[in-house]
Order: structure tokens, then sequence, then C-alpha cells
């Protein structure tokens, strides 16, 4: 009766062996064609947001240069206020840390 039982065992893990097989190349399969469609959508999504950082560089960029040509205008019209703005601003940070050190 044992041997009777032990092949009836085997039979059953051979088919269950067997399924497993079947179901795991199903499972391969769907998991692939899901990955493609994850991998194209995630590829999608960086090249928006690549062209979109990039127009947001060049926005940056000229903003940065607008800046400078207005300061640069600025200084060029009345420069002996910066010239006194950062002179006053020098010995302010020259005060401070002149404190800290006799502290």
């Amino acid at each position: 009766m044992d041997r009777f039982e032990d092949k009836r065992v085997a039979e059953a893990l051979e088919l269950l062996n067997a399924v497993a097989r079947d179901r795991k190349s199903e499972l391969e399969e769907v998991v692939r064609d899901k990955y493609a469609d994850f991998t194209s959508l995630v590829s999608a999504l960086g090249e928006r947001a690549k062209s979109r950082a990039g127009e947001k560089l060049e926005a940056g960029k000229k903003k940065v240069v607008d800046a400078a040509g207005d300061v640069d205008q600025r200084v060029h019209r009345n420069p002996w206020v910066y010239i006194g703005g950062a002179a006053v601003a020098g010995l302010l940070l020259g005060l401070l840390l002149s404190r800290s050190r006799r502290d």
C-alpha cells in the first residue's frame, strides 16, 4: 500500500509541477507585456520632464541675464550708492567678525 501511495503522490507532484510550468510561462508573458507598457510610459514621462527642465533652464538663464543687465545699468548710472553700500556692508561684517573673536 505504501508503494501505491508513493506513486500517487509522485504523480500528483508531477502534475502540479507541469501546471506550475505552464502558469509560469503565462505569468512571464503577462509581466513582459506589462513591463513593456511601463517602460514606454516611463520613457515618455522622462522625455517630457527633460523637455520641461530644458525650458525652465532657458527661462532661468534669460532672467539672470536680464537681472544682471539691469544691475549693470543701475551701477553705471549711480555708482557711488553701490560703492558706499559695499563699504558699509564690509564694515559691518568686519565688526561682527572681530567681536566674535574677542569674546
